[in-house]
């Protein structure tokens, strides 16, 4: 019986020990495979439907519903003597009743046989605080339709602005016309004049050379332009101021 345990506690012992011994003898791990292939991109999803269109925003219609002038300006820059071409589209009518008889309406003396036309058109939206890029044009023509048809013509720059790709600016606040009066013009032309009694559309077209020493950019200037416009009756009774 002593025999018979002492070899059992051997063998428990030696099964012990060769456990332990394999435990201690771990194997390092192999290199790492490669990646695997990537998977198929999924399908893209389907667009939504676009959605309602919104109103359209408020524009300038009654600003700009009496048509409009514009002006070409050809010079030579005073601070480099560079020669420029301008040309701009002044659109805006301001709307108060003071500016509508006064800017932008016709009054017919039948004693004289004359129509005078007085227009002013703002560059943009007409601001007499922050916005005064102005042209006006007051234009009396004697016997209208007649073979003895005659023009007396003035134009007024208010703040008319040039400004060049080198970012320098030229200013003009200058006065023309062909009576001697204000900055003297020459060679002016006023051709296609057309005034519709009827819907009080007024078209023409007009050109004139001033000198140097009558406009602002101390060179000879020329100026041409076209007016396109619907202008108001001016009754008996109400006075331009």
């Amino acid at each position: 019986m002593k025999h018979i345990h002492l070899t059992t506690i051997y063998k428990i012992l030696f099964i012990g020990f060769l456990g332990m011994s394999l435990v201690n003898c771990e194997g390092e791990d192999g290199a790492a495979g490669p990646d695997g292939l990537d998977g198929i991109n999924g399908i893209d999803g389907v667009n939504g439907t676009d959605g309602v269109n919104g109103q359209d925003g408020v524009g300038f219609a009654e600003l700009t519903q009496f048509g409009s002038i514009n002006l070409t300006l050809t010079g030579t820059r005073p601070d480099n003597d560079e020669a420029f071409t301008d040309t701009k589209v002044l659109e805006f009518t301001a709307i108060d009743a003071n500016s509508l008889i006064n800017f932008n309406s016709f009054t017919t003396d039948t004693d004289s046989n004359s129509i005078t036309f007085n227009l002013l058109r703002f560059l943009n939206t007409p601001d007499e605080d922050s916005q005064e890029f102005t042209a006006g044009i007051t234009l009396n023509v004697i016997n209208p339709g007649n073979d003895t048809q005659e023009f007396e013509f003035t134009l007024d720059l208010n703040e008319y602005n040039m400004v060049f790709e080198d970012l320098v600016v030229l200013q003009l606040n200058d006065d023309f016309d062909n009576l001697g009066v204000k900055s003297p013009t020459s060679n002016l032309s006023i051709t296609n004049f057309n005034f519709n009694e009827d819907t009080h559309n007024l078209r023409f077209s007009f050109s004139f050379d001033v000198d140097a020493d009558n406009n602002g950019s101390d060179n000879d200037l020329s100026i041409s332009g076209e007016v396109d416009v619907i202008v108001l009756e001016n009754i008996p009774g109400i006075d331009i101021l």
